[in-house]
């Protein structure tokens, strides 16, 4: 096999790549696609550089990729697959005779190339449910692991077979009876009363938001792999829903409420309406992402929807000596600002 690190591929190719993990689906997101990718190097981290650490097999075809980005400001240098708000890469190949040995020439490619830029750290997230074995061992060894759990649900192929626990089903219905319609999100202003609503339940809860610019960004470039969806309810938005597919799995982005509204929970009407379209468009699987805790109230109800757990990892490998006092000078609120919702090392860790 030849393996290349790079900064640029052919889009097509990759893409076609990427849509292949349809069959066994959960490794490959919609974040790993190039529109996602532009994303981030255009509008979340500007000037950071795409990497590609690839793999190909005898016939030249693409059998394993890691993306990534390299991240360097006046005050780090780190490479991250990937970052902001923790999108899942790490070695993207699929599962099969040799894909371990795969996955270790892609991670030492990996740990080469942070090593090649003079980077501190060497920051890797795993795909949901994947080994850690092969990982461990080329890397040969970390200085932080961190375990995590996502939750995930199977979407059945057959159309009339329903994801949803009855008690799901029911609230649906209810929403859609109680009046409640759902449809695409028209234009900008419609993506602002969304993104509104989005601040300010965050805002109450402590949470990190993503800024409006960034939401407005991918609702204008995701194209096929978007949805952007509201409802409404007595001719006003009551609820939203951002979801992104890629690979067979439809993730789950931005959801938003208003609170008060009386038992009605446009939300899982909402939710039912994405996988209806993503199943239509081959996804086979509902990546419900991570929450702030298994006993928050945000997993309980991927919880309730079905969702069920499954880990991923974030493993750190530091490749300077000096690279943990640096960062301990630096001290988790210089950390967030140099390098914004992108995980460097554990701030445990800097005390």
């Amino acid at each position: 096999m030849n393996l290349t690190r790079t900064s640029d591929i052919d889009e097509t190719e990759y893409e076609r790549f990427l849509d292949g993990f349809a069959s066994q689906p959960g490794a490959a997101l919609a974040y790993h696609y190039p529109f996602y990718l532009r994303f981030l190097t255009d509008i979340v981290y500007p000037g950071a550089l795409l990497r590609f650490v690839a793999i190909r097999d005898a016939r030249g075809d693409l059998a394993g990729v890691v993306p990534a980005l390299h991240l360097k400001t006046s005050r780090v240098n780190v490479w991250l697959s990937l970052a902001y708000f923790g999108p899942n890469a790490g070695a993207l190949v699929l599962m099969g005779p040799g894909s371990d040995a795969t996955t270790c020439a892609l991670l030492r490619g990996a740990e080469a190339d942070a090593r090649d830029a003079d980077c501190g750290s060497l920051t890797i997230y795993t795909p949901l449910a994947a080994s850690l074995a092969p990982y461990r061992a080329a890397l040969n060894g970390v200085d932080f692991e961190v375990g995590r759990v996502s939750q995930w649900l199977a979407i059945p192929d057959d159309p009339d077979a329903s994801p949803w626990p009855a008690k799901v089903r029911y609230y649906v219905r209810h929403a859609l009876s109680r009046g409640v319609t759902v449809r695409d999100i028209a234009n900008d202003d419609e993506l602002a009363t969304v993104w509104a609503l989005y601040h300010e339940r965050c805002e109450v809860q402590s949470i990190p938001v993503k800024p409006f610019e960034h939401l407005r960004a991918l609702f204008r470039t995701a194209g096929r792999h978007g949805i952007f969806l509201v409802a409404e309810l007595d001719g006003r938005i009551v609820a939203g829903l951002i979801c992104f597919l890629g690979g067979g799995v439809i993730s789950y982005y931005l959801p938003v409420a208003r609170p008060g509204l009386g038992g009605v929970r446009p939300t899982l009407a909402l939710l039912d309406r994405a996988v209806t379209i993503s199943r239509a468009a081959g996804c086979r699987r509902l990546n419900f992402e991570a929450s702030p805790a298994v006993d928050d109230p945000v997993y309980q109800f991927k919880a309730e929807c079905g969702g069920e757990p499954v880990p991923f990892h974030v493993l750190v490998k530091l490749l300077r000596p000096t690279a943990l006092d640096e960062y301990r000078a630096l001290t988790p609120d210089g950390l967030r600002a140099e390098v914004p919702q992108a995980f460097i090392v554990p701030f445990g860790a800097l005390a």
